[in-house]
């Protein structure tokens, strides 16, 4: 009877202790998945926030906590890079040529303009400028970069030719006039 005794008393004291402890998980897990929602639609800060929370009230968590870090130094690595800003004259350009690969188009216009003011006579600048704006759909601000940038390199004019970035102004007739002047 003794042993019996003993089961019984063992078995109620571990079932509260599961339950509890379940739920701490659960918490976690829902908690982790809304970081990684945010940190997939880029919002690296309510992200952050997420992961931090996580790692502040889930200790025991010890494998939730160890992915949370991890997540915490990529949403801080992607905020470093966002806040970063150019210094030199050239980074203007390198800069904007991330946002235009990006598809920030508008931030990839602004740092080119300020790399333009810079040099106004770089014909990579010119060149990247105005594929950005064709991107865009600014049809006669891409065509005058791109004039100013064949004239500055004739070789413009053949990567222009073939480059995709140039394709919603292919129908253009400024832009046929522009690369392939022997047509014209």
């Amino acid at each position: 009877m003794k042993k019996a005794a003993k089961k019984s008393a063992r078995t109620p004291a571990a079932t509260p202790a599961s339950g509890p402890s379940i739920a701490v998980h659960e918490k976690g897990v829902k908690e982790f998945e809304r970081g990684v929602g945010h940190l997939h639609r880029q919002n690296y800060t309510e992200a952050l926030e997420r992961f931090q929370a996580i790692v502040e009230s889930h200790p025991q968590e010890k494998e939730l906590v160890d992915r949370a870090q991890v997540y915490i130094r990529i949403c801080k690595g992607m905020l470093d890079r966002k806040t970063s800003q150019p210094k030199r004259p050239e980074d203007f350009f390198y800069y904007g040529v991330i946002r235009a690969n990006e598809a920030d188009y508008d931030e990839a216009v602004k740092l080119l303009g300020r790399a333009l003011e810079n040099t106004p006579k770089d014909e990579k600048v010119h060149y990247v400028m105005a594929s950005t704006l064709a991107l865009k759909g600014e049809r006669q601000d891409a065509l005058k970069h791109l004039r100013e940038a064949i004239e500055l390199n004739a070789s413009n004019r053949i990567y222009a030719r073939n480059d995709p970035d140039f394709e919603p102004l292919r129908d253009d007739e400024g832009f046929q006039n522009l690369v392939h002047p022997e047509e014209a």
